[in-house]
This record gives C-alpha cells, structure tokens and sequence, in this order.
C-alpha cells in the first residue's frame, strides 16, 4: 500500500513544481542547477532535498509538464530538463493552487496571533 503524503509534503511539492516550471519557462535546466536557483530565489531560507527533487522531476516528466535529456548519452553526467507547452499551460492553475493554500495559512496564522500574541 503506497504511503499518504502528509499535507507538508504535498505543499512543498507544489512549491517546489512551481518553482521548476517558472524556472523552465526561462531556460533549459539541470537537477542540481534547479535546486541552487531555488535556493538563490528563496534567499538560502530553502535548499531542495535532492531526495525529494528529482523523484518529483520524474513526475513531472511522466505528466507531460517538462521533458528531460542527457547532455552526453555515453556518460549520462546531467539530464538537461525543458518545460513542455503542457507545462506551461499547468502554471496558471499551480499559481491558484498555491495561492489557496498561502491565503489558507495567514488565516490559521492571524487566529494563532489573535489568541496567543494579543496582536
């Protein structure tokens, strides 16, 4: 029986999804290419575990949202990821997505801040 992803993992999933297609749409990139520039944009407050990354590019390659090549076939040394126009188009409804959720999480934040800080 596969595991239930805790709502943790699957926000940071959709965080990180967000951040890979944005980060596509500019140019081709590869795995530890795409984590550094998370990091960057971030501003070093998140580093992507590459345990969790490049199970989700995988994912996202078998949904259609970004293709992946190898630089060298012979030596396999990095796989070169592009955003597909699936990809592009599964933006908008990312953005929504997370959007929710953010709009959903400064709600429980004001209540913890009303009840607990008196703010």
């Amino acid at each position: 029986m596969p595991k239930k992803k805790s709502n943790y993992e699957t926000l940071m999933n959709l965080i990180i999804g967000l951040y890979i297609l944005k980060i596509l749409q500019q140019e081709p990139a590869y795995g530890n290419k795409l984590a550094a520039e998370i990091k960057r944009r971030t501003q070093d407050s998140y580093t992507p575990n590459t345990n969790a990354l490049y199970p989700l590019l995988r994912k996202m390659e078998e949904r259609g949202y970004i293709v992946g090549e190898w630089d060298s076939p012979m030596t396999r040394g990095k796989r070169i990821f592009t955003i597909t126009d699936v990809g592009i188009a599964r933006v908008p409804a990312l953005e929504i997505m997370l959007q929710e959720r953010i709009t959903e999480v400064e709600r429980r934040m004001r209540i913890l801040r009303t009840d607990l800080l008196r703010q």
